[in-house]
């Protein structure tokens, strides 16, 4: 069978557990490393990541300062290395 019905039989079964949706960001204005919660994750025709929603710092609330951490950096790449961002 195809992967798309082998992910539904998972999640029809009880069994399917969802994959945390967790990523972490380092701010360069407070310097506080967080844990975001996003909701979605793609990447733009001009090779940014975009997450829904915006991640924002939860100490001084900077969202143009947010960079990925070490760990949220190896995240991201395993992300897209098995084919888990959507583009846009």
């Amino acid at each position: 069978m195809g992967k798309f019905s082998d992910n539904i039989r998972k999640k029809l079964s009880g069994n399917y557990i969802e994959p945390e949706r967790v990523i972490e960001f380092a701010c360069g204005n407070c310097l506080d490393i967080f844990t975001f919660t996003y909701q979605d994750v793609f990447l733009k025709s001009t090779g940014d990541i975009e997450f829904v929603p915006e991640p924002e710092c939860p100490r001084c609330g900077a969202i143009e300062e947010l960079v990925f951490s070490h760990s949220g950096q190896e995240e991201i790449e395993l992300m897209l290395t098995m084919g888990q961002i959507r583009k846009e």
